[in-house]
């Protein structure tokens, strides 16, 4: 139940991070999963954070600032410059750091942030989850490399500063239904989230520096937009009707084991072995016994059996093929949603022909910014609002200066 410690004595958040004492061994014994029961549908890295330790070139510190305050301007002709091109990626660079960090970059592969002084390091990064389910973990931090080298000098491999694993499955279970006593955890607080009376999760030890959540990815899909798991987990027999559960373990730095404190590459290979650990030490779905008042003897319930070993089969193949570096809308925003000032004023102007009223809209458009002197009419209206808006959806408009 919340709050209780377990036998072995180990409860609590700092006991989440078991380096020293737990080696990373080779994969388990597999087993079959039991009939009528679940099966896995993809398994990967959802969350990767990487710091790269280094100094900042002091031209480039420079640029930013300057491309800072034009982000902070109140002209949308100067914010509009406010991005800069590192290769083939064209960042736009916000009006305010983040933490320690006085400039951030981002574009739909990455959001950076850039340190300056001793005591920072050179960039902090997000790797971005569609762009890593599209290439994979190695793939990004290659791509990173080289977007690091541009920025400054570089005094090291890329570390890993957070950790998110994750391991997707349909079928028949009861696990948002389990007591409290059949989860036996090296963390204190388990939370129940709920919706409309329907349980839609469990997070254990939230907030501190390891964790985890169990929640329907299916629901929690149609509210962040990552429509493009569909298609993976179709790929690996899942049928429309079924609800994705998702199992998620989310480590920062200070709980990581030692073989996955130095570079971030040579980590990659001992994630299978860390899964392992938290599916069988941290993190442990039992069956409740009534003749045994000992937790750690109860047997693992078969579900999660299959769970734990959901990273003991070789790594999923990247399926997606080219994940865009540009934040723009979708069709559905444009096409459908963007229809508002058309639609309104076709009705305003009891127009129903669609090219009438679009011609008619376009002429009226027209005429209301060409009595701004301001505005420098409609091209100038129209031209300022294209490059306000390919700044922040990272798209190249011809005639920009990409430079930055």
């Amino acid at each position: 139940m919340d709050g209780e410690k377990e036998n072995d004595g180990r409860a609590g958040s700092r006991a989440e991070a078991p380096a020293a004492r737990e080696p990373l061994a080779g994969a388990q014994p597999s087993i079959t999963a039991p009939a009528n029961s679940i099966r896995i549908v993809r398994r990967g890295i959802d969350s990767l954070y990487l710091s790269y330790p280094g100094d900042v070139e002091p031209e480039f510190a420079a640029k930013l600032q300057t491309l800072k305050e034009f982000a902070q301007a109140p002209s949308d002709d100067d914010v509009s410059k406010s991005y800069r091109q590192i290769g083939e990626h064209l960042f736009t660079v916000l009006p305010r750091g983040r933490g320690r960090f006085p400039f951030v970059l981002e574009d739909n592969w990455f959001s950076i942030q850039v340190g300056t002084g001793a005591s920072l390091p050179l960039l902090y990064v997000q790797v971005r989850s569609e762009y890593l389910t599209a290439v994979g973990a190695e793939e990004a931090i290659r791509t990173l490399d080289g977007i690091a080298r541009a920025m400054g000098e570089v005094r090291g491999p890329a570390t890993v500063s957070r950790l998110d694993l994750f391991a997707d499955f349909v079928g028949e279970h009861t696990l948002p239904a389990e007591p409290g006593r059949a989860w036996l955890k090296r963390c204190r607080k388990r939370d129940i989230h709920e919706e409309a009376d329907r349980v839609t999760g469990i997070s254990f030890g939230a907030g501190n520096e390891l964790s985890a959540r169990l929640y329907d990815k299916t629901l929690e899909i149609t509210k962040s937009g990552k429509e493009y798991m569909n298609a993976l987990w179709a790929l690996e027999g899942r049928q429309e009707d079924e609800d994705v559960w998702r199992m998620e373990f989310q480590t920062r730095r200070d709980a990581l084991p030692e073989a996955l404190k130095g570079a971030a590459y040579e980590a990659l290979p001992h994630l299978g072995a860390w899964w392992r650990y938290l599916c069988g030490e941290w993190l442990r779905l039992v069956v409740p016994s009534d003749s045994d008042d000992t937790r750690t003897r109860w047997i693992t319930n078969p579900v999660w059996k299959v769970i734990g070993e959901a990273w003991d089969v070789p790594p999923d193949a990247p399926p997606m093929t080219r994940v865009t570096k540009a934040r723009a809308p979708s069709d559905h925003l444009l096409f459908k949603q963007g229809m508002w000032g058309l639609s309104s004023f076709m009705a305003r102007e009891g127009i129903a022909d669609l090219m009438e009223g679009a011609e008619a809209f376009l002429k009226a458009f027209r005429r209301y910014h060409d009595k701004i002197p301001a505005s420098g009419g409609l091209a100038g209206y129209v031209g300022r609002k294209v490059r306000l808006k390919a700044r922040r959806y990272n798209t190249k408009v011809l005639g920009r200066d990409d430079e930055g």
